[in-house]
């Protein structure tokens, strides 16, 4: 579970940072110490959820978060806030919840307990679709999920390729990203979404970078960012 805390405060970060580690140890927590730092986070790096503090002291929480819903539309936010007069404006950016200070571990645990409620049971649903709709010559082909290698990002289109053909469909990668995340899908760089399930080699690239070769499309060389590589390998544990 990756985190992101905004809060122009190192105090209430640090309170914050320490409670959710005490529920859940494996959690990774990246803080931001202004609302253009947040931006700056939301921009660069996915996230499951997003804590924000209401005065940032630059930029609005609540602009930040409605910012962050446009740029990661998936993600939690919950407000941390000492502000108890924001309530409608977390409902406009349906935050997940309203948490006052100062914090305490009972609530805390308590706003841990519905993301994972909330997610268990999409992640439930997930696992019950085995096929994924594409726009295909004003036609909807139902494509079955485990057939899938890879998609590739290309000229506002995506290229999906599969054991035995290839797709062109008009969704935005992000929302393959999204779609695809509970089946074993990767963003290994901004133009490419992979099933990790069919890397077949990871290698070195230019300039100390890598790329991927693909089951089915060995001679395709994908490349991984260089920010992702570190994440691939602990998802491939090696």
């Amino acid at each position: 579970m990756k985190i992101a805390l905004i809060d122009d405060e190192r105090p209430s970060r640090s309170e914050l940072r320490y409670l959710i580690t005490k529920i859940k140890a494996d959690a990774e927590i990246i803080e931001a110490s202004s609302g253009e730092d947040g931006l700056k986070l939301i921009s660069q790096e996915k996230f499951d959820l997003i804590l924000i503090d209401i005065n940032l002291g630059d930029i609005s929480g609540i602009t930040l978060a409605s910012t962050a819903r446009k740029i990661q539309p998936e993600v939690e936010i919950v407000f941390a806030t000492a502000y108890n007069s924001f309530a409608e404006d977390a409902f406009q950016v349906e935050a997940l919840d309203y948490l006052l200070k100062p914090f305490s571990e009972k609530k805390v645990r308590a706003m841990l307990e519905k993301y994972d409620r909330k997610h268990l049971n999409r992640e439930s649903l997930d696992n019950k679709i085995s096929k994924i709709p594409l726009n295909v010559d004003k036609k909807i082909i139902l494509v079955d999920i485990n057939s899938i290698i890879y998609i590739e990002s290309q000229n506002k289109n995506c290229i999906v390729y599969t054991k035995n053909d290839k797709y062109m469909d008009s969704t935005p990668l992000k929302t393959f990203e999204e779609r695809l995340k509970s089946s074993g899908f990767f963003r290994i760089h901004k133009s490419y979404l992979v099933n990790i399930k069919y890397i077949s080699e990871i290698f070195p690239w230019f300039k100390n970078s890598f790329c991927v070769k693909m089951q089915y499309y060995e001679d395709n060389y994908l490349p991984i960012s260089r920010n992702k590589i570190k994440e691939l390998k602990n998802l491939l544990r090696i």
